[in-house]
C-alpha cells in the first residue's frame, strides 16, 4: 500500500543529507567495480589468526596507497604483525574522523566451501566476490580504502583529516587496536570513527523493507574460567563429588538463569524510526516505548538472536580436563563467554555466577573483562550514516528501508576507542539476507560486486557530508 505524500516528504526532509557545494561524484557503477577487484585480490592475501600474519595486508594496502600517493605508516605491535594508518590532510577546522577495520579473517572449514571458490581464493563469479573476510571484514576495509581514494581523486577540500586505520589482530586479542590505543593515539586522535557492527539485513522486521543498524552500543564481556575441583580417581568408579561431576552440576546451574530483560533506548529508537515508516496501528504501536514492549516482548525474547539484546548473556563454550577415558582428574575446567549490557560490570557477573554456583568446590577466573560502552546519536557522522543509508542512486529516499541506532551484541575494537572519548560506529553498508549474514564465520562467506557498488556509494557520501571544507 503506498504511503501517504505527506509521509513521504516528511522523511525525506528528516533523512535528507545536508546540502554541499558543488562536488564531483564518482561513476559508482565503475568505482565500485575497481573495489570488487581489490577485495578479490585482498581475499587472498593470508591474514588467518591465529597467526594473523597481518603485515601482509599492511604490505597489499600500502602498495595501493602509494600508487595514489596518500601517505601512510606501519606500526608494528609484534613479530610479522602490524597495523596501518594513512591520511588525507584536511585544514584542521574540525578533528580528525577515522574509518577504522581489521586486516585478520577467522578460520575456516575449506571441505564446506565450494571447489572453485575456496576461502583464500577472492574468486569473482556469479556476480559476487568469495572469501573469508568479504563480509568481516576485508569488504568494508576496501570501501574505506576505496573512499580514501576517492576523495583524492575528486579533489575535495577537506576540513578535517580522514584517516584509514587497518589493524590487525582485531578476531583474537585487538592486538593491533590497543597498541595503537595505548601508544600511538597522539598520532591519530580522530573525535568520530566507522568501523565494522550494523549492516542491513533484508525482511528482519516486516517482509520487504531492509532494515539498517548502526551500531552506536557494544556489549561488555566476562570471558571466565570456571574451573571444579575434587578427588582423582579411576573411571570406573564414579562419585558425586569428583571434578567433572561437580563440573556438570554447575553448568546446570549456570543454564537455569534467568536474567531480568533490559530495553537499551538504541532498540526503541530503532523501533521509533522504522515506525515512521509504516502506517495505521503498527506505526502508533512502534511510536510508544510503552506499547512496543508490549507487543514485541515475546517476539523478542523467544528468539535467541534478539534475546542477546535485552539481557546479560552467559555462554558455555568448551570444556577442558581429563586427558584420558578411565582417570577422573583433580580438576575440570569450562569457558564461559558472558556478554553485558551496559551497567553491568565484568565483577557484577562474577558476582552473578558465585551466587547462581556457590559450591565451594567451584571457582570463577576472569579471563578478560570489558565494560559495555555507547556513542550518541545527536552526531553529525551518525546522521549523515543514517540518511544515506536509506536513499538511493539518485539521491531519492527509498520506501523500503529504514535506518536507526543499535545495541551490538559482540564486541568490535570501537569499544576501545569510546573510553577515548571518540564518537564510534559501527555500520557496514552492505544489504544482504540473513542467511548471508550467518556466512560471516562461517561457510561460503561473499559479497556481492553490487554491494560493494551501493555500499562504497553510501559510506563516500556520508564521509564527504561530514568532511567536505
Amino acid at each position: 500500500m503506498a504511503r501517504p505524500a505527506a509521509l513521504l516528504l516528511a522523511l525525506a526532509t528528516f533523512l535528507a543529507p545536508p546540502a554541499l557545494a558543488a562536488t564531483p561524484a564518482p561513476d559508482w557503477t565503475a568505482a565500485g567495480d575497481e573495489a570488487a577487484s581489490v577485495l578479490s585480490r585482498y581475499l587472498q592475501v593470508d591474514t588467518v589468526n591465529p597467526d594473523g600474519h597481518e603485515d601482509r595486508a599492511v604490505a597489499f594496502l600500502g602498495a595501493i596507497l602509494d600508487q595514489e600517493g596518500i601517505p601512510w605508516t606501519e606500526y608494528t605491535f609484534a613479530p610479522g604483525r602490524s597495523s596501518l594508518v594513512a591520511r588525507l590532510k584536511g585544514s584542521g577546522q574540525e578533528a580528525p574522523i577515522c574509518l577504522v577495520s581489521h586486516t585478520d579473517v577467522v578460520p575456516s572449514e575449506a571441505q564446506f566451501w565450494p571447489a572453485d571458490a575456496t576461502p583464500l581464493s577472492g574468486v569473482i563469479k556469479d556476480g559476487e566476490v568469495w572469501g573469508r573476510g568479504a563480509l568481516d571484514m576485508k569488504g568494508m576495509g576496501v570501501l574505506e580504502l576505496q573512499t580514501l581514494i576517492q576523495l583524492k581523486r575528486q579533489g575535495v577540500a577537506l576540513k578535517r583529516d580522514v584517516i584509514l586505520v587497518a589493524v590487525g589482530d582485531e578476531e583474537v586479542d585487538s592486538g593491533g587496536m590497543r597498541d595503537l590505543v595505548e601508544h600511538h593515539w597522539a598520532d591519530i586522535g580522530c573525535s568520530e570513527s566507522v568501523n565494522e557492527g550494523g549492516i542491513g539485513l533484508q525482511n528482519l522486521l516486516f517482509e520487504g523493507q531492509t532494515l539498517y543498524g548502526i551500531s552506536v552500543a557494544e556489549k561488555g564481556i566476562a570471558w571466565v574460567k570456571m574451573t571444579a575441583t575434587g578427588p582423582a580417581g579411576h573411571g570406573s568408579r564414579p562419585d558425586p563429588v569428583q571434578a567433572p561431576h561437580v563440573l556438570a552440576r554447575a553448568a546446570y546451574a549456570l543454564e537455569q538463569y534467568k536474567p531480568e530483560l533490559h530495553w537499551h533506548w538504541s532498540l526503541l529508537e530503532l523501533f521509533k524510526n522504522v515506525g515512521a515508516t509504516q502506517h495505521g496501528l503498527t506505526r502508533m504501536v512502534l511510536s510508544s516505548p510503552g506499547l512496543t514492549k508490549l507487543a514485541l516482548r515475546h517476539r523478542l525474547s523467544s528468539n535467541p538472536a534478539t534475546r542477546a539484546v535485552l539481557i546479560n548473556t552467559i555462554n558455555l563454550t568448551n570444556y577442558s580436563g581429563g586427558s584420558s577415558p578411565n582417570v577422573v582428574p583433580t580438576e575440570a575446567s569450562a569457558t564461559l563467554d558472558c556478554r553485558l549490557l551496559p551497567g553491568t560490570t565484568p565483577d557484577d557477573m562474577l558476582a552473578t555466577l558465585r551466587a547462581l554456583v556457590p559450591d565451594p568446590a567451584i571457582r570463577f577466573e576472569l579471563l578478560q573483562g570489558r565494560t559495555a560502552n555507547e556513542s550518541p546519536t545527536d552526531d553529525a557522522l551518525y546522521r549523515a550514516l543514517a540518511a544515506h543509508a536509506v536513499t538511493d542512486a539518485t539521491g531519492a529516499v527509498r520506501a523500503d528501508a529504514a535506518a536507526g541506532p543499535v545495541l551490538s551484541v559482540g564486541f568490535t575494537d570501537s569499544l576501545l576507542l569510546r573510553p577515548l572519548g571518540v564518537h564510534a560506529y559501527g555500520f557496514v553498508p552492505f544489504e544482504i539476507s540473513l542467511d548471508d549474514a550467518n556466512t560471516m564465520h562461517g561457510h561460503k562467506e561473499r559479497v556481492s560486486i553490487e554491494n560493494m557498488r551501493n555500499g562504497l556509494r553510501i559510506l563516500y557520501s556520508a564521509i564527504l557530508d561530514v568532511s567536505h571544507a
